[in-house]
């Protein structure tokens, strides 16, 4: 079998034409040059995937979560700033009285 590196889309259309036809797995490996450990391998993925999709537990990517972290610091950022605003602003109304 060759090396080749195959896109999500290649590996979703291989695993989508085994569950959607009643070829041979061996053929449709063989036609698509991949071993049979492989394709099994893509199969379990793609129906682990489908049924998080249908629990509602679809993993987030690494960057989702790095994402919604970088916005918790950015909001508390923004709040210690703001308070900080105002006690300057009210630092220096005390001041010039």
């Amino acid at each position: 079998m060759s090396g080749k590196t195959y896109t999500v889309e290649e590996k979703y259309n291989i695993v989508f034409e085994s569950l959607s036809t009643n070829q041979a797995i061996t053929d449709l490996c063989r036609r698509h040059g991949i071993s049979s450990s492989k394709y099994q391998v893509w199969k379990d993925q793609f129906l682990t995937g489908a049924r998080s999709e249908l629990e509602g537990k679809a993993k987030k990517s690494p960057y989702e979560k790095q994402v919604e972290e970088m916005k918790s610091v950015i909001a508390d950022l923004t709040i210690a700033n703001d308070a900080l605003k105002k006690f300057i602003r009210g630092g220096k109304n005390d001041c010039s009285r």
